[in-house]
This record gives C-alpha cells, structure tokens and sequence, in this order.
C-alpha cells in the first residue's frame, strides 16, 4: 500500500513573540485497496460464511470466527 501526502509548515503562528510551526497535512490518497486478510493483527484461518470479528487479548489480535465462545460477550439482537 503505497501511501502519498503533502506536508506543508504554517510559520504565521505566533504565541507571546515565539514563533511555532505546525505541520498540516492537506492531500493524502491510498492508491491500492486492501483486504482484512492482509492486515498483520487480523487471524482469519477460520473464516467461514457468516463468521464474526472478536479481539483477543491473549494474542492481540483479532480473530475472524463462526462461533463465538466468550463469557465477556453479549450480543442484543433487538426487537423485530
């Protein structure tokens, strides 16, 4: 993923006779499209249809899964 920006230095800045810069990114564009796959945190060696995204802190990634088994997690389908 090549990522392309232009940094610009605002030098009109001034706070009590000092002279500051601040850098102030305008421009940037991501040229190619990505994947959840490709993303080095993201496990998904058991995705299958219908599967579901859970962090697990043990390894610090996330887990793509078709069954969820988590005594943390609650899942509120609503009111149809």
């Amino acid at each position: 993923m090549a990522l392309q920006g232009k940094i610009t230095a605002k030098r009109s800045i001034q706070a009590g006779g000092l002279k500051t810069k601040a850098i102030v990114a305008r421009n940037m564009s991501i040229n190619e499209a990505q994947s959840l796959a490709s993303l080095s945190d993201v496990d998904v060696s058991a995705r299958a249809d219908g599967s579901m995204i859970i962090y697990d802190t043990g390894t610090s990634t996330f887990k793509v899964k078709g069954e969820i088994e988590n005594s943390n997690l609650s899942i509120i389908g609503g009111s149809f």
